[in-house]
């Protein structure tokens, strides 16, 4: 959070990154002399599409907003699954930039007191959680993959190949972003720097200056992943968001599947046909009409993952955004489509490793309308 106090008036407000599903809390204090009667908020995005004004009434010297609503609201027409895999480096559809406007209120007067911005991200995060560290995926190089980063122009990757410092070592050369802070969020697509036949194992990517949130804080830190090869070619791939904003994947072996076929409506319908009677070879007895529709349930799951892994498929289960790799089209663009998770319970126990187990519902399908 941070703070600053002009003309007697302290205000306490988020941090220029903010992940946006958790309280926004901008907070005024003033000093006993002031004749302010309220403030007036008026949150926009940067692109002026979205425009949302609050007001609050001092109370005891104080006057607070959660500005929280708002911040969500900048994702309100966000395409969450459209993101590219051509370039090495892709803005993440995950981040928008709000400008805050302030203004106090005495009795007659509404009077510009300053205006701030804040970066939005898209979801969420808990006390004791960093946004930062080193995070091992499994880079399954058939398909399409990309991890998260926070950088600006001239930020370094240092890259490790099957444990040696590589030769490859890229910059992004992109403008410094201008929003709250400098950093891109990024998508980084590793197979557009470093070529996967190259690499018997692992490839290990940090960057040493990443923008870094935990506990209310904002500072300039590691990140970095270690991404482990996997050429398998066969299984269901599937992209989700995490509860940070993170586009994640894993490819998942199909256990099992269940359909429900469920009748949506009845009704009565005049054939005008002698129930007794066989015409044509059919025997119409019955008047009623259904339309019919289809529920598919499918079982997934990942044999014997260790405790960390566990851990991050974990965040499949809570994720609202799930899609399902469906191939490549005729641009060899990649084609996806979107499922839910079956809510559960999951299990962790003490074993180094332990099978991973999930539902994913389909869309329902129309089978039949007569």
């Amino acid at each position: 959070m941070r703070t600053a106090t002009t003309a007697g008036i302290t205000m306490h407000y988020p941090n220029a990154t903010h992940f946006a599903f958790i309280p926004a809390i901008v907070r005024f204090t003033l000093a006993t002399s002031s004749n302010i009667t309220g403030f007036r908020l008026i949150i926009t995005s940067d692109n002026g599409e979205i425009g949302i004004k609050d007001e609050r009434s001092v109370f005891n010297g104080q006057c607070a907003f959660d500005i929280q609503r708002a911040l969500q609201m900048l994702f309100a027409e966000v395409e969450h699954s459209h993101i590219g895999y051509d370039e090495a480096f892709t803005d993440s559809p995950l981040k928008a930039t709000a400008q805050v406007a302030v203004y106090t209120l005495t009795a007659s007067v509404m009077t510009a007191y300053t205006v701030f911005s804040i970066d939005a991200i898209w979801g969420t995060i808990s006390a004791r959680e960093s946004s930062g560290g080193i995070m091992r995926r499994k880079w399954f190089v058939r398909y399409p993959f990309t991890v998260d980063v926070f950088a600006k122009n001239g930020t370094s990757f240092d890259v490790l190949i099957d444990g040696k410092q590589s030769d490859i070592m890229f910059y992004n050369h992109n403008e410094d972003t201008e929003g709250a802070t400098p950093y891109h969020r990024y998508l980084l697509n590793p197979a557009r720097v470093i070529d996967p036949s190259t690499v018997a194992r692992s490839v290990h990517i940090a960057v040493p200056h990443s923008l870094v949130l935990k506990n209310d804080e904002e500072a300039v830190g590691m990140v970095g992943y270690t991404l482990d090869i996997d050429r398998s070619t066969n299984g269901v791939y599937l992209r989700w968001i995490d509860q940070q904003g993170r586009y994640c994947y894993y490819l998942f072996k199909e256990i099992g599947s269940a359909s429900t076929v469920s009748a949506s409506s009845t009704w009565e319908r005049n054939d005008m046909n002698v129930p007794t009677a066989y015409i044509d070879g059919v025997n119409i007895e019955t008047s009623v009409r259904q339309s019919l529709s289809r529920k598919k349930t499918r079982s997934l799951g990942a044999k014997l993952v260790d405790s960390e892994t566990y851990d991050f498929l974990l965040t499949l289960a809570q994720s609202v955004v799930v899609d399902v790799f469906d191939g490549y089209d005729a641009n060899d663009a990649p084609l996806w489509h979107r499922v839910n998770i079956v809510a559960g319970s999951y299990e962790k126990t003490t074993k180094h490793y332990q099978d991973f187990i999930f539902l994913i519902e389909e869309p329902a399908q129309s089978a039949q309308m007569l």
